[in-house]
């Protein structure tokens, strides 16, 4: 493969890695991690292997830290387990309905789990909702910002290297 097709192919799974961070069909952080190995392979001598341990690094962290933000959403409203579980299966429903969908299920599945399941009043159950909402926004919003940050990393270890 010439080097300009490996120079071509980083930089596309680079930036489907950052467009990852927002849109849900694709993986985000880990498609950041793979561009920087695959240079590494098929181009030696511009990816450091500190780089290639620090994307990986980020890249689970970038998973905890969404993980982290629904849970932290949803507990921080009142929500209950069923709640953050209603929100993980309405996001995945929703994820076949778009970005807004994702959004719109997480928040339609909190609320209809804690009702369900919990026995709680509606008002209690929409604020266990509107918590798994601000949970996916908070969590996406750091996806992003770590997406970015591992883009630039990757491209400052190329200037460097």
């Amino acid at each position: 493969m010439s080097a300009e097709a490996v120079w071509l192919l980083t930089s596309l799974l680079a930036a489907a890695g950052v467009a990852g961070a927002i849109l849900p069909a694709l993986p985000g952080a880990p498609l950041i991690l793979v561009a920087a190995v695959l240079h590494c392979w098929l181009l030696p001598g511009y990816v450091s292997l500190w780089t290639i341990v620090a994307l990986a690094v980020l890249s689970v962290l970038t998973v905890i830290v969404d993980a982290a933000c629904g849970i932290f959403g949803v507990r921080r409203f009142g929500g209950g387990r069923w709640a953050m579980l209603g929100a993980g299966v309405g996001a995945a429903i929703g994820l076949f309905f778009g970005p807004l969908g994702l959004f719109a299920g997480a928040i339609l599945g909190a609320v209809l789990c804690e009702m369900a399941f919990d026995r709680k009043a509606l008002n209690d159950a929409l604020k266990a909702g509107l918590g798994a909402g601000i949970g996916m926004v908070v969590g996406t919003i750091f996806r992003l910002g770590l997406a970015l940050f591992m883009a630039a990393w990757l491209v400052a270890d190329f200037l460097i290297n």
